[in-house]
């Protein structure tokens, strides 16, 4: 089940008890460091299935974002059961 709470510091916060899915929509304010509004786009339960989807997810607007710059592209982001996700941040560090 998706909710949004606040965290210690009453910042909205979005999480799940299953994996799930995230996807970052940069907010489109150029004046200052890259904002993103994030959304749970899909929950569910395990790792593997919800790497499908966001591969899947990222296949759908990956055109739509080759107009951009990296800063400023939009993320998609998976997320273990009780993450809790900031409903606005900054752009997160990719692992590889």
């Amino acid at each position: 089940m998706i909710r949004e709470t606040l965290n210690h510091k009453n910042s909205p916060v979005l999480t799940s008890d299953h994996w799930h899915v995230l996807r970052a929509r940069w907010n489109g304010d150029r004046s200052g460091e890259p904002l993103y509004e994030r959304t749970i786009e899909s929950e569910h339960e395990d790792s593997t299935s919800a790497t499908t989807a966001a591969r899947t997810l990222v296949a759908t607007f990956v055109t739509e974002m080759d107009g951009r710059s990296r800063e400023t592209r939009d993320q998609v982001l998976v997320r273990r059961p009780g993450y809790r996700s900031l409903k606005t941040a900054k752009r997160t560090k990719t692992r590889r």
